[in-house]
């Protein structure tokens, strides 16, 4: 098994070197695969883009996959996830798992900065609103205003847990 990812920014990537560490496997980018991998056993972990999972068609094309990641900057729920699969076709032999990664709006370029500067706004907005926020809620708010990383050992538990 091998540990294979697309990553913008960053945190994705983060989370697949965490992931394949712990699995003591080897992560590779989607676009640098060796070929003797082709059509065996992966995890795909990707970072989110307008409700999808960048990448993952082209994963689920090449390899067989044991679990799907999607990973962004919301607070991690089920209906997340269940959201992503639903949204990207994921057969349901293969579990979907989305974690909270990280955003730095510095590191984004082009239409995609200005895309996003809109939606930090959006969504710090309707956090603003609720009053008490969540730790994970507390982090979103974070990288809004300033960037940061929820990126974490203990967030890959559940992942593991199915995976071993």
């Amino acid at each position: 098994m091998i540990v294979v990812y697309t990553s913008n920014t960053g945190y994705t990537e983060q989370y697949a070197k965490l992931l394949a560490k712990k699995l003591d496997v080897p992560a590779y980018r989607l676009d640098s695969v060796p070929k003797c991998h082709l059509h065996k056993e992966a995890v795909f972990l990707g970072w989110l883009f307008a409700g999808t999972i960048v990448g993952y068609k082209k994963a689920a094309r090449l390899y067989s996959l044991r679990a799907v990641c999607g990973v962004g900057m919301s607070p991690p729920t089920a209906e997340l996830a269940d959201g992503l699969r639903v949204k990207m076709h994921v057969p349901s032999a293969v579990p979907v798992f989305y974690l909270q990664g990280g955003f730095d709006i510095n590191k984004l370029h082009g239409p995609m900065k200005l895309i996003m500067k809109f939606k930090c706004k959006e969504i710090a907005g309707r956090l603003e609103l609720r009053g008490e926020l969540s730790e994970a809620e507390q982090a979103t708010y974070q990288m809004t205003q300033t960037g940061g990383s929820a990126v974490s050992d203990a967030a890959l538990a559940e992942v593991l847990a199915y995976l071993r």
